[in-house]
């Protein structure tokens, strides 16, 4: 339904009146003095002081540029009603000099939903501010708001099958409620920040916290919640678990000299139940100048580093504030340097209130610089790092005109809980003052089971190979289903794709996931030949959550858990420089399999008899393994795709000696064995590709 807001005299007044109660007489300042004073106040955060100040400036003198200030305060305090007023006066007094009043303008029309008045007005300013030096991020902020205009309406009269409840008064009061951060599937914690127009001190725009625990069907207030790492208690501005809970990561805050806030990234790390001293994180993270105000963790697919992802003002972004992103090393106990998420999140306005879900690899934030139905919206996108699906609008009605943010799912994801300050929310002052924690229910959206199998194409020419040059029992010529193949989904298509998912096969050749529907997926297997195999999957008008059987899926493959045994790689007694016989060998087996396959890595083993001391016999393997390496790559293949180990005689898979203790030549010979086995691809692990060498 169309809200409009019915801006009377009446309500100007009475606004102007409530702030100024019980506040001294500002009239005998000077307007000088109450334009300096208003600016000073709205810097140290004290918005509401800022008002009346520049409330009482204007009564003094009518001045374009002020206008425009108290409009702009009164859209931070999100009194939405009179930003939209002062915008449009601040505006109609200067319009030249004032002309960016009216984007703010026609973006508290669309807050509240006069759809085709903001259209004209946003198209208005498209015209006139064309010749402005920063008019091309406007005139893209604009786009994204005529296009937010046409998805809000079809928003509103479509929305999702899901169902939004106020938490209550058990959670929520007049105050802000927000944040809220699931620590199970019956508890969450989440902050209160005061709400006080009139005695303002720095300490009211620190959170506390409080947990809510889950009765029956009701959620309750269980008491505060405290974060005392090493016994001290922390001031917590927003805050984040890792995924495995052993981790809070959290932003505190603080005003320079200048009373510009800055806050910072700090880590504890939770040790036999306690949580320890905070450490900040690195100075290229908590870069000087910047400030990072939210942060959710993640991890990465190919390895499972822990990322950060972080919202921040720092350079080098797409504009206002972007999310950000760090891995960290565990090998080199060490965080990468920041990138940015790119330009499918990030936009020239703001991107904040990131949360990451693991289980569905699954970003969640909010923006107002995406097409979205007013202030902050929620989206969602699928992805890692660098690489991300389009953002997608939640929708009505989880989004509204109103601020929509701090998304977070329940650990099952079939609920979720976010903050807003729409109608309905408690207030302790105007209509949108205040936020309150909503909760979500996707009962309605199902998931679709997808069942496959793998089985083995045999590739001649690689067959071949195997066994002219190798002892493998893997060498057949029946098909077979495959076990422990890894298997990839992705979302996209065969250009374009976002990983969410691995796993490997049964003993049958199976494979499972659960997917969305109307989604395009692609799945993905490995192959010796090509290194790997694509089959596109669409689940474009599936309405039941019925199990989907995929036709069998044949790939040319060679095993992980066969070791191949070098039929023609012999060594004399002590020796380990390959002759030309030996090269000629190590060409027509490792070389040429290693070509012919040319995504498969390999580790090669080497392996001596007993004649000798173990030490003699560990180096001596050790040396033939390199050898036989350092040829393989000067033959033009890649030090990446081989590498090598050797054992001695530790693994022996004959008697060195009979039984009545004399030698035993055949079984020494079948022990002094060069081996490969396939231990990966050179693709690896699927990943969304973080940009990053790979370094540790």
């Amino acid at each position: 339904m169309t809200r409009k807001y019915l801006i009377s005299l009446f309500l100007l007044l009475f606004t102007i009146s409530f702030a100024s109660f019980a506040q001294a007489d500002l009239s005998k300042l000077s307007a000088g003095k109450l334009k300096k004073t208003g600016a000073t106040l709205y810097a140290k955060g004290d918005v509401f002081g800022a008002i009346r100040h520049y409330e009482a400036f204007l009564k003094k003198k009518e001045d374009p540029a002020v206008m425009f200030l108290l409009a702009d305060a009164y859209r931070t305090a999100r009194n939405y009603p009179l930003a939209q007023f002062w915008f449009n006066k601040a505006y109609k007094a200067n319009p030249k000099k004032n002309a960016k009043a009216l984007y703010y303008y026609a973006t508290m029309l669309k807050t509240a939903s006069q759809y085709e008045d903001a259209a004209a007005q946003f198209k208005i300013f498209k015209k006139e501010y064309a010749g402005f030096k920063d008019s091309p991020v406007y005139l893209k902020l604009v786009k994204n708001q005529l296009a937010s205009i046409d998805s809000s309406i079809k928003a509103q009269a479509n929305p999702r099958q899901v169902r939004v409840t106020n938490m209550g008064n058990n959670i929520n009061s007049p105050m802000n409620e927000y944040m809220p951060i699931y620590l199970s599937q019956t508890s969450f914690i989440y902050a209160t920040r005061v709400f006080d127009t009139l005695n303002f001190t720095p300490q009211m725009l620190v959170p506390t916290f409080s947990t809510a625990v889950k009765y029956g069907i009701n959620w309750l207030n269980n008491g505060d919640w405290e974060f005392k790492p090493d016994g001290e208690t922390v001031n917590i501005n927003h805050g984040a678990f890792s995924p495995d809970f052993q981790r809070f990561y959290f932003t505190q805050c603080s005003r320079d000299k200048k009373n510009i806030e800055r806050c910072e990234l700090y880590s504890s790390k939770n040790v036999f139940g306690a949580w320890q001293k905070p450490e900040k994180l690195p100075d290229f993270i908590n870069l000087k100048g910047s400030s990072i105000t939210q942060v959710t963790v993640g991890n990465e697919s190919k390895k499972g580093d822990e990322v950060l992802y972080f919202v921040t003002n720092r350079p080098g972004g797409q504009g206002g504030l972007d999310i950000w992103y760090t891995i960290f090393m565990p090998k080199s106990n060490a965080w990468r340097e920041a990138k940015n998420c790119g330009n499918k999140i990030n936009t020239p306005a703001d991107e904040v209130t990131p949360y990451y879900d693991v289980t569905a690899r699954a970003l969640y934030f909010s923006s107002n610089g995406l097409p979205g139905q007013g202030e902050m919206d929620i989206f969602k996108t699928n992805g890692e790092l660098g690489k991300w699906t389009p953002a997608e609008n939640m929708g009505s009605p989880i989004n509204t005109p109103f601020d929509d943010y701090y998304f977070s799912t329940s650990p099952d994801s079939k609920e979720g809980l976010f903050a807003s300050n729409r109608p309905g929310s408690q207030s302790a002052g105007w209509e949108g003052c205040c936020d309150d924690i909503y909760h979500v229910n996707f009962e309605n959206v199902f998931d679709i089971p997808l069942v496959g199998r793998v089985y083995e194409v045999e590739d001649r020419d690689i067959f071949n190979i195997i066994r002219q040059n190798f002892e493998a029992d893997d060498a057949t010529e029946e098909i077979r289903f495959l076990p422990n193949s890894p298997v990839s989904l992705f979302i996209g298509n065969s250009n374009e794709k976002v990983f969410i998912a691995s796993t490997k096969t049964d003993a049958n050749g199976r494979f499972e996931f659960v997917v969305e529907p109307n989604r395009n997926y692609v799945l993905q297997f490995e192959n010796a030949r090509t290194g790997t195999a694509l089959m596109p999957l669409s689940t474009q008008g599936v309405e039941t959550p019925d199990t989907i059987f995929l036709k069998d899926y044949g790939i040319n493959y060679i095993s992980r858990e066969k070791l191949f045994v070098s039929k023609n790689i012999y060594y004399e007694f002590g020796k380990y420089k390959l002759t030309p016989e030996q090269r000629q060998v190590v060409d027509t087996s490792i070389v040429a399999l290693l070509r012919t396959a040319p995504d498969i890595v390999i580790e090669l083993r080497s392996h001596t008899d007993n004649i000798g001391g173990e030490d003699f016999n560990m180096k001596l393997s050790q040396r033939r393994a390199n050898e036989i390496i350092k040829y393989v790559i000067a033959q033009g293949i890649s030090p990446s795709r081989i590498s090598g180990k050797g054992f001695g005689f530790s693994v022996p898979i004959a008697p060195n000696n009979r039984p009545d203790g004399s030698d035993f030549p055949e079984g020494r010979a079948k022990n002094r064995r060069t081996e490969i086995r396939v231990i990966g691809t050179v693709s690896g692990a699927p990943s969304g590709g973080d940009g990053y060498d790979d370094e540790n």
